[in-house]
């Protein structure tokens, strides 16, 4: 009874404060929002957990790659012993002598570069550029995870609200089922009637089922995106306003003031960045490096020991390098010039795609508008037949068509709803107006 249920949701309580503790989210049977889903999709979902080791990945990349500013240290040792001497003389065939046949020298160096054709600033920043770029395709993860969420959000909605509109309808056909058995038991209407109303209801109930099955696997799909236990399925306020929600003007941006803030565009601009660094690595490959050196070593082999320091200047100059090293450059310079192309047409894309995306919310916002103004008419018209039918003036035909009309006027308008917002988030998406922080609270 009452206590089982209590008990019920305790453990349910304590299982999902305990996997709390690892998507930092505690979930009860407590309604989520929107934001909520977006939020916890953020904190657990795989993807966004990878990105953020890239972005991980990357920062050694560049820590690395700044390593190479400071000298070049190495030592080395070694001792040998051979089986025979390496010098031998003979004197007058009067008396040999041979010398070493061992020793054991060492040595440790370091070498500071000072000019290396740019390769060392070069790569550098070419380094921060990659850090930056997975920081960005990190965001467009983040953004694509939030989209996707949301989406799976008001599709779950969209189902919950049709369910309660079916639960409704059939409420209406028990009502209708009763009230024909008892016009039947009392010789008013016939059998066939009531059969019809019996088949309408059955109808409903399959749709019902048909209905269960979709809110089951959205349930699961937005469960496993945001990270919730196996055990436990999101409840979403299945809500659909009364009054016709306004187009919101508010979020429109031109097309060429939202690029900048775009992730796509970001990105674009980054790789022609890359590019012109990578031409610039290319061409201080071929330019002479400089590098200044100093050093101590030591010796133990003609049975003396001898230690010395040395300082020593290395210069590299490739000369058999610029065979092919012309040809190098201009394929990065080609790459470079790839590179710009794609930024001026895939921004001119991504522009069309915005409009695009403004064009389909707007579209949506219409539909609903025309769905909504059914539902009055519908309503109408079922508020009719239901007094022709009390009155005796209409058959059962008519007040079932009557009532499926309004279901179907009521579901229209849930489905465009549910359009509508899912329009409004890929609008938002596509414009980079995504509202969240991708804080360290998602990187831990």
């Amino acid at each position: 009874g009452m206590k089982t249920l209590i008990s019920l949701i305790i453990m349910a309580f304590l299982v999902v404060h305990a996997a709390s503790q690892e998507w930092r989210h505690e979930v009860s049977d407590t309604l989520l929002t929107v934001e909520q889903c977006a939020e916890m999709a953020l904190s657990n979902n795989a993807a966004v957990k990878n990105s953020i080791k890239n972005v991980e990945s990357s920062s050694e990349t560049r820590r690395e790659a700044f390593t190479k500013y400071f000298p070049q240290v190495s030592a080395s040792a070694a001792a040998f012993r051979t089986h025979n001497n390496v010098l031998e003389y003979d004197f007058f065939n009067l008396v040999s002598l041979g010398i070493i046949d061992r020793g054991k020298m060492a040595s440790i160096q370091a070498l500071q570069p000072v000019f290396m054709g740019g390769q060392i600033i070069n790569g550098n920043r070419l380094a921060k550029v990659g850090e930056a770029v997975a920081e960005l395709q990190c965001r467009q993860t983040a953004d694509e995870v939030c989209l996707t969420a949301r989406t799976y959000y008001w599709k779950l909605v969209t189902l919950h609200a049709t369910r309660r509109t079916l639960e409704k309808a059939l409420q209406t056909l028990d009502s209708l089922d009763r009230q024909v058995q008892v016009a039947v038991d009392a010789g008013i209407a016939t059998r066939n009637d009531l059969l019809k109303v019996q088949l309408k209801r059955n109808q409903y109930r399959a749709d019902m089922v048909d209905l269960d099955n979709g809110i089951g696997l959205f349930g699961s799909l937005l469960g496993q995106y945001i990270g919730l236990p196996v055990n436990l399925r999101p409840k979403v306020t299945p809500t659909v306003p009364d009054s016709l929600p306004e187009i919101p003007v508010d979020i429109f941006m031109p097309p060429s003031e939202a690029l900048s803030q775009t992730v796509d565009y970001q990105l674009l601009d980054k790789n022609i960045e890359a590019k012109k660094l990578e031409k610039r690595i290319e061409i201080g490959k071929n330019l002479p490096t400089v590098a200044l050196g100093a050093g101590w070593f030591y010796h133990d082999v003609l049975r003396q020991n001898h230690n010395f320091g040395a300082v020593m200047v290395a210069v590299n100059i490739p000369l058999s390098g610029w065979w092919g090293g012309s040809h190098a450059i201009r394929k990065k310079k080609l790459a470079l010039e790839i590179a710009q192309t794609e930024f001026t047409d895939l921004s001119q894309k991504l522009e069309i795609g915005m409009q695009d995306k403004w064009n389909d919310l707007t579209a949506a916002h219409r539909k609903m508008a025309i769905a909504h103004e059914a539902i009055v008419q519908s309503a109408e018209n079922l508020r009719l037949n239901r007094a022709y039918y009390d009155a005796g003036m209409c058959t059962v035909t008519d007040m079932l068509d009557a009532e499926a009309l309004n279901r179907q006027a009521i579901d229209n308008y849930t489905a465009s709803y549910g359009a509508f917002r899912i329009a409004v988030e890929e609008y938002l998406n596509a414009t980079g107006q995504q509202d969240y922080n991708l804080t360290s609270e998602h990187k831990q």
